[in-house]
């Protein structure tokens, strides 16, 4: 009770400086403020990039306590804001000549540096930071940024584990630990390092919901949905943790244990979208159409600015075979989120339903210039152009997707198919080699796209050299 009265008394004593600043620039007038007070003043406008008026404080602080070497530090900080770096950096000369090894000049004149792009000064100054900073965590993590902008992820993964070790309670840490083996890609890695920590500290709520997040990248539902329930078990009000979990229950079909989640989640925060949109999709999943597409006008009733509850009553109706109501709902999405591949997608199909051929090709090339790293909207378009326009210009389709994705195991299989397809043997024997090198379990595909591969002796040759 106490600290939660002292931080009252504080704000009371910001509001109060901060009217009477106010107050005396409105009317041109001159006030005397202590040295605390002109500091929280100046980091108050800082945090709200008002610089003009973090500027007139230190103008103020230098006029009625010039010799407070506090003031110097802020105006290196200001100036840094203001894009004066030669400025600022005269400012930290001259504090560096008096305390050179203070840590918060020495945590400024690192940003200054990182600023300029000079990161490995900065990384230097930085560490001579560390040795007397108090808080070593927060140098660790300037560190770590700096690493992170020279492409060391491993350094830069390297200093939060660091501090991680030293500061195991740090949620700052966890979180920005998890963030960069996201970035790296490094789902393996990132189990691994959160089991290992947990099993240290298995009460840490974040560290399961973060093992949890790289267990559903791998669309290890299941094992996510047992770390989230490690999640709730530690802390049960944890609202992304049951919509998470919702989710997942929703990837293996399991409705009732997904609306049950999600209704949570309502407890919880009663207008929630994502869980609206969850309990729609449940009754979609049980084949409840009717009610899903209410649940989703629901949605778009009461914010008709949400594309999913758009998107949604446009899946609905495609999956009732109620085609031509489709196309305004679709259109809809598309024109509050144009930026979704998987809407483009579903008009790309409802327009080859319609024999639509240009406009479906149309709405693939804009879901690939999206997502030009998914291999399935590659397919379909080749597919499409293949059947549909010229058998030539669909393989050529697949060679664009190729040099994007050439380790793609999928793509060659696709592209032997429609080889195949077109008569060329020998240009569709390379392919399917390559895919046959690259992940034999999945040559299925070439039998599922082109079944008449298996009358062909070479093809079934090739396939049996490779599953010896």
């Amino acid at each position: 009770m106490h600290s939660e009265s002292g931080g009252e008394q504080e704000d009371e004593r910001l509001t109060e400086c901060l009217v009477r600043f106010e107050h005396m620039l409105a009317h041109d007038d001159q006030y005397y403020f202590d040295v605390a007070d002109l500091e929280e003043l100046i980091d108050h406008y800082m945090e709200r990039l008002d610089i003009d008026k973090a500027w007139k404080v230190l103008e103020l602080a230098s006029n009625q306590h010039p010799h407070s070497r506090e003031f110097e530090l802020k105006r290196a900080d200001i100036l840094g804001l203001k894009g004066d770096y030669e400025g600022a950096m005269k400012s930290i000369a001259l504090l560096e000549a008096i305390m050179p090894n203070n840590p918060d000049m020495l945590i400024t004149k690192g940003s200054l540096y990182s600023k300029l792009g000079k990161h490995n000064k900065a990384i230097e100054i930085y560490n001579r930071a560390l040795e007397t900073a108090e808080n070593k965590n927060d140098v660790r993590l300037l560190l770590s940024f700096e690493f992170q902008s020279l492409g060391n992820q491993l350094e830069a993964l390297s200093q939060l584990k660091m501090g991680l070790l030293n500061s195991p309670n740090d949620q700052g840490l966890i979180y920005e630990i998890s963030f960069l083996f996201d970035m790296m890609g490094e789902n393996d890695s990132a189990i691994a390092f959160f089991t290992k920590y947990l099993d240290e500290h298995p009460y840490q709520y974040n560290a399961w919901y973060n093992l949890a997040t790289f267990y559903i990248k791998k669309r290890d539902f299941k094992t996510a949905i047992w770390a989230l329930e490690f999640t709730l078990a530690v802390s049960d009000k944890h609202l992304m943790a049951h919509q998470e979990i919702g989710d997942c229950f929703l990837e293996i079909d399991k409705w009732d244990k997904a609306e049950e989640h999600f209704n949570e989640v309502l407890k919880i925060d009663e207008d929630n979208p994502d869980a609206l949109i969850g309990i729609a999709e449940c009754s979609e999943g049980r084949e409840d159409f009717e009610l899903a597409f209410k649940r989703y006008k629901d949605i778009a009733d009461t914010d008709a600015f949400h594309a999913e509850a758009w998107y949604g009553m446009a899946v609905v109706r495609e999956k009732q075979e109620r085609y031509d109501e489709c196309l305004p709902y679709i259109e809809k999405a598309l024109e509050i989120d144009a930026t979704d591949p998987e809407y483009w997608t579903f008009l790309a199909d409802l327009k080859e339903q319609g024999s639509q051929f240009e406009e479906a090709i149309e709405a693939l090339e804009k879901a690939g210039e999206i997502a030009p790293e998914d291999v399935t909207i590659w397919i379909a378009k080749a597919e499409l152009v293949f059947n549909h326009v010229d058998r030539q210009l669909g393989i050529e389709v697949l060679m664009e997707a190729l040099k994007i994705s050439p380790e793609n195991a999928e793509l060659h299989y696709r592209q032997s198919a429609l080889l195949l397809a077109s008569g060329q043997v020998s240009e569709a024997l390379h392919f399917l080699q390559n895919g046959l090198e690259l992940d034999y379990n999945k040559h299925i595909l070439l039998f599922e796209q082109f079944p008449d591969a298996i009358n062909i002796p070479r093809v079934m040759d090739l396939i049996q050299i490779y599953g010896q």
